[in-house]
């Protein structure tokens, strides 16, 4: 079976851990079924000869997020594309994000008649992706699939539609731990971009909140961005010094390793489509405290103001450590039902 699937982006190579896990994840167990799969990228990585990525062969465009590129990347783009399509019968074209990518998917699904699917990923179903959220018709809903209800809920809220699906991105059971330790020396974790849709200054004043009352409280950032400076000194400016440290960006397994050692994965974005940070924490044994949004209802508890947040803190640090790990939803699960929508 051969499945084409067109992206913005996608590792640039084998060690390129922090490129979308979960598509890594899903590309991977595609694969290892023996699925034929073609990856066409927009924009990342920034090269332009074709390379294969764990028996996935990788097609890049090379945009390099540049508008004045946009023309040029599409034009390579559907070259990649129909190169793919006429040189061997495609089962599906599968594209991520509502944007380019999916527009592209349409026009290949109905030149060639193969079926098409879109995986609405993130902040593509929010108001200022107006461009491509106007004009879109109930048969068009009929090939999205959001990959949770939240997501799917703020995407009626913006357009009266609702995806056809809803497929939670799961946990590569290879990855699920089968010991753990008894001992989590750090009380507070958290991960992820260092940008503004992640409101870290919630996540610092709710830790400073905390520290009034757990003074030896224990707290780590593991990632970057462009806003670490600030958020630095937001930390020090309350008196947070002592307690959370930065550790700036750092490997996917380094990030799952710290999830091990934590007793706590704190998450305060101001939106999440399903924030598979949250999945990952769980399946290591962390307990998940945060901002209702992605999947957080359903793998840890929530709460939106900065007070409540605390108390749900001080209130999870006395209970024991994790001993399991906490799933919802397997990757072989998320595979099965998106094999079940290509053969379709």
């Amino acid at each position: 079976m051969r499945v084409l699937w067109i992206t913005p982006g996608f590792a640039a190579d084998e060690q390129d851990f922090n490129c979308i896990p979960p598509m890594q994840l899903l590309a991977q167990a595609l694969t290892q079924q023996g699925v034929d799969l073609q990856i066409v990228t927009l924009e990342y990585p920034f090269r332009d000869e074709p390379y294969i990525w764990h028996g996935a062969t990788i097609w890049p465009c090379n945009g390099q997020n540049q508008r004045w590129l946009k023309m040029r990347t599409l034009w390579r783009a559907r070259q990649f594309c129909r190169k793919i399509l006429e040189e061997k019968t495609t089962t599906a074209v599968h594209s991520f994000w509502l944007g380019w990518a999916s527009a592209l998917g349409e026009k290949l699904s109905r030149r060639y008649d193969v079926p098409h699917v879109t995986t609405l990923m993130g902040q593509d179903v929010l108001p200022q992706n107006w461009k491509f959220l106007r004009g879109l018709s109930p048969e068009r809903a009929t090939r999205f699939v959001a990959v949770s209800d939240f997501q799917n809920d703020v995407f009626e809220k913006n357009t009266g539609l609702r995806a056809a699906k809803v497929v939670p991105w799961g946990v590569a059971e290879a990855e699920i731990p089968t010991n753990f330790s008894s001992e989590r020396p750090l009380d507070v974790l958290g991960a992820g971009s260092l940008v503004p849709v992640k409101n870290w200054e919630k996540w610092l004043r709710v830790i400073a909140l905390a520290v009034k009352t757990a003074p030896d409280l224990k707290a780590e950032i593991a990632g970057g961005g462009v806003e670490q400076i600030k958020l630095e000194r937001l930390s020090l400016q309350l008196n947070l010094g002592k307690n959370v440290c930065f550790t700036g960006e750092l490997p996917r397994p380094e990030v799952l390793e710290k999830m091990r050692t934590a007793k706590i994965l704190l998450h305060t974005a101001h939106y999440e489509s399903f924030g598979y940070v949250l999945a990952e924490a769980a399946m290591n044994g962390c307990r998940v405290l945060g901002t209702p949004v992605g999947a957080a209802m359903q793998l840890g508890e929530t709460a939106e103001k900065e007070e409540d947040l605390a108390a749900l803190l001080q209130k999870t640090l006395l209970q024991n450590v994790r001993q399991e790990p906490f799933v919802i939803f397997t990757m072989q699960e998320t595979m099965a039902a998106y094999l079940k929508m290509y053969q379709k």
